[in-house]
């Protein structure tokens, strides 16, 4: 019983994410105590600001994942559209496709070192415009400083490490991954609280995440090169570029690039905007809110990211029956998930808060209600896009790019009028305006899966599935 926990991806994911449950548990309380409203504002800001950075990846992470899932199912090629997709033939041939694997690691190599050059570009441009306002608020202390440029070559190892995520992920190795993410997640985490009872400032704490950023990119190449050696596989060229598998990932790529960035001022521009004001102890509240609320959403869609390798392949394969179910089974374990702990937070959130020597609070109950349910459609919708986007067809570019626009600009509008609730309020409507339902409309459609059947489907076998977890569980005490 033990090895199949040690071995599942959706519990070895949960493991790496209530590792990080731990951060928020032990060193978010030391962040309030020891850290100023300005030094917690550009502890929090970081998260914002390492988003920022991963955008370079434009979206290759994503598609390697499903490449090397195809190659991994035995598939010669990677449909390029929709059309493609719907006359792939059904793979019958189990078996990795060896030489495919290989070319997509060599092609990979020289993306990734334009794309690393790309994080240090954003980095000492963007990046210096969004943490200006508080250094100026700070005196441009030298800490703070330094802080921000120890961020520099851990977004950049960082990068580096999604192509080897990315194949770890594709060959179904996410169970790997995660335990090593439990592992160094947990050292991280007593390192801090050991610096932050030593009040040591946000700059030490980024050294540790540097560290941390570089055994990850050397574990998980070394991993991944040592899978191909069982292979038989000798790499001779490490950075050949076969210009058909690029050109078969890139027409999913580069609007993958737009959707993220779209997203990224969806889900961070109010974050960015709160980050300009000369207010802080609003700019720490709610900066402090949106990570604990990412933090939730990060654990609620555990159950579907840990076995999205095995959706791709169930898509890979047109199992559209087994797509359902399974998907059925973490779409509604997430959804779950995400509504107790936002009930937990908006009931007890500020009454914990209170036992802390701190100012910082949620924000207002009624406002952190919206952001929660605006944050759980837009997790709902991104599980229906990942779902459609394993035809390789992407078809949410313009309105993501939209939404982050409208966002962000009208966010910068309205805050001066109507406050919080302002920027809040254009989040939610312009999200529910479109992108909530429509990717969800195709998923459905993609699946032959009908509205009525899906409400229905998706709680039956999400509560059955819980069930047999449980019951799993149960067994596992009883024998234990």
């Amino acid at each position: 019983m033990f090895k199949r926990i040690y071995n599942s991806p959706t519990l070895m994911s949960w493991a790496s994410n209530f590792v990080r449950f731990g951060s928020l548990l032990f060193v978010l309380p030391l962040v309030l105590t020891a850290y100023s409203e300005l030094e917690q504002s550009l502890w929090f800001l970081t998260s914002t600001i390492i988003g920022f950075a991963m955008l370079a990846d434009s979206g290759f992470g994503s598609v390697l994942v499903r490449a090397v899932a195809y190659f991994n199912a035995g598939s010669e090629t990677i449909p390029k559209t929709k059309e493609e997709y719907d006359n792939h033939k059904e793979i019958e041939n189990a078996s990795p496709n060896i030489p495919k694997l290989i070319d997509l690691l060599t092609t990979s190599n020289r993306i990734y070192l334009f794309l690393g050059l790309l994080v240090i570009i954003m980095l000492l441009t963007a990046g210096i415009a969004f943490v200006w306002n508080i250094m100026k608020l700070s005196g441009h202390r030298f800490d703070f400083w330094l802080a921000f440029a120890l961020l520099i070559p851990y977004c950049y190892f960082t990068i580096l490490t999604v192509k080897w995520s990315s194949f770890v992920r594709g060959l179904n190795y996410v169970a790997m991954e995660a335990r090593l993410n439990t592992v160094l997640n947990t050292v991280k985490i007593v390192l801090f609280i050991v610096m932050l009872i030593l009040k040591l400032k946000p700059a030490a704490l980024i050294a540790v995440m540097l560290i941390e950023s570089i055994i990850k990119l050397w574990y998980l190449r070394v991993f991944s090169l040592k899978w191909f050696k069982k292979n038989n596989v000798v790499i001779r060229n490490a950075y050949y570029f076969d210009k058909n598998i690029f050109w078969s990932i890139w027409p999913a790529t580069w609007k993958l690039a737009g959707i993220f960035w779209g997203n990224y001022l969806v889900e961070s521009g109010n974050s960015i905007i709160i980050a300009q004001i000369s207010d802080t102890r609003l700019m720490s509240s709610f900066l402090f809110t949106t990570r604990i609320i990412s933090f939730v959403r990060t654990i609620a869609q555990t159950p579907f990211y840990a076995n999205i390798p095995a959706l791709y392949k169930l898509a890979a394969q047109k199992k559209l029956k087994d797509l359902k179910e399974k998907s059925s089974e973490y779409i509604f374990t997430g959804i779950l998930l995400m509504v107790a702990a936002c009930l937990v937070i908006a009931l007890f959130g500020n009454w914990t808060l209170q036992f802390l020597d701190t100012n910082t609070r949620f924000i207002e109950t009624g406002l952190l209600l919206l952001m929660c349910l605006t944050v759980l459609l837009d997790m709902h919708s991104s599980f229906h896009g990942s779902i459609y986007s394993s035809t390789n067809h992407i078809p949410f570019l313009i309105p993501s790019l939209l939404a982050g626009a409208i966002i962000i600009g009208l966010g910068f509008y309205v805050l001066p009028i109507y406050g919080l609730i302002g920027i809040l309020m254009v989040r939610f409507l312009v999200q529910l305006s479109f992108n909530n339902w429509y990717a969800m409309f195709l998923s459905l459609r993609l699946l032959k899966w009908p509205w009525l059947n899906y409400f229905y489907d998706v709680p039956k076998s999400g509560v059955l599935y819980l069930i047999s977890k449980s019951r799993e569980f149960n067994f596992f005490r009883r024998n234990k």
